[in-house]
């Protein structure tokens, strides 16, 4: 299992940037990291566009910190634990995405959090959105915080699609997340059902086909969970028939669950542009936080292990 060492937080000081400031602090905290870095992005310097470079980090008053968990009425222990927190400011100058993923990998950070943006008008329909922009550049996981912080992630859903990112995805909520309950999902669906209804296949057999398919993907989950390795929490395992999205968004509602993770895999600008990525049709339909993440780069990244 992963291990969360170094967090990037991005602010642009609105009231969603707050909330994802809130949950890094508490996630810093609770996870005991050595290093949270609190970046704040600006898009130009003297109303002229220029490149993103971060700042010399400064080290900020371990009151401000403190402040954040009193203000959000957040545990006790968590307020007495703050001050062995290693908390730094930073700046940057640029487009935002390129900027914090630009910071992300200077800083080897683990997890980058931002505020999540939902789309919400139809003039965003071919303007590329901040949070897929920076999903599609970063190299690390992306943490999209949606809800109000009020305590630690207790309901995760993980998607499961089988693949590498998936796992990714997996590993990093269960570092996240060291005691909640996990529900991992996947949703089968038959390629070209429709096709096959049109060929005259009747139900009998559509549903035969279904039943045969998930029961092929529960052994598969099984596989796929036990090779996550050890682990503490307690996990439920799903499967269901039907698209991606609805399914997720459903069970999401259901299980009243705080966090959903995802593998990001890779799609053309223009599949995105025109459909809309998995992260963002999730955002827009359900409330819950969003991990994303994707495969390891050549090479791999810093899998240490647990303390």
């Amino acid at each position: 299992m992963h291990r969360i060492e170094t967090i990037l937080v991005a602010t642009d000081y609105s009231e969603q940037a707050r909330r994802a400031e809130t949950r890094a602090v508490m996630l810093s905290v609770e996870l005991k990291i050595g290093t949270l870095e609190i970046l704040a992005v600006q898009e130009t310097r003297m109303g002229l566009n220029t490149p993103a470079t971060a700042s010399q980090s400064t080290e900020l008053d371990i009151t401000a910190v403190d402040n954040v968990l009193v203000e959000n009425r957040l545990p006790v222990s968590l307020i007495q634990s703050v001050e062995a927190l290693q908390c730094i400011r930073s700046l940057a100058v640029g487009k935002p995405a390129s900027a914090i993923a630009r910071r992300a990998d200077e800083l080897d950070a683990d997890l980058t959090i931002v505020a999540a943006r939902s789309k919400t008008f139809v003039s965003d329909f071919f303007t590329r959105d901040a949070n897929d922009e920076l999903v599609r550049l970063c190299n690390r996981p992306v943490l999209l915080v949606h809800t109000e912080p009020a305590r630690a992630y207790t309901k995760v859903l993980v998607a499961v699609d089988f693949s590498e990112e998936s796992k990714e995805a997996a590993r990093y909520a269960l570092a996240m997340a060291p005691s909640a309950h996990f529900t991992f999902l996947h949703a089968c669906l038959i390629p070209d059902e429709g096709i096959m209804r049109e060929s005259g296949l009747n139900t009998e057999a559509m549903n035969a086909s279904r039943m045969a398919m998930c029961e092929k993907a529960r052994g598969e989950l099984n596989l796929f969970i036990a090779q996550l390795g050890p682990r503490k929490q307690l996990i439920t395992r799903a499967i269901h028939y039907g698209h991606t999205v609805p399914v997720l968004c459903d069970y999401a509602k259901r299980m009243r669950a705080d966090l959903i993770a995802i593998g990001r895999r890779g799609k053309s600008c223009f599949e995105e542009r025109l459909l809309g990525s998995t992260a963002q049709r999730l955002m827009d339909r359900t409330t819950c936080d969003l991990l994303v993440a994707s495969t390891a780069p050549p090479g791999g990244w810093d899998d240490r292990p647990a303390a």
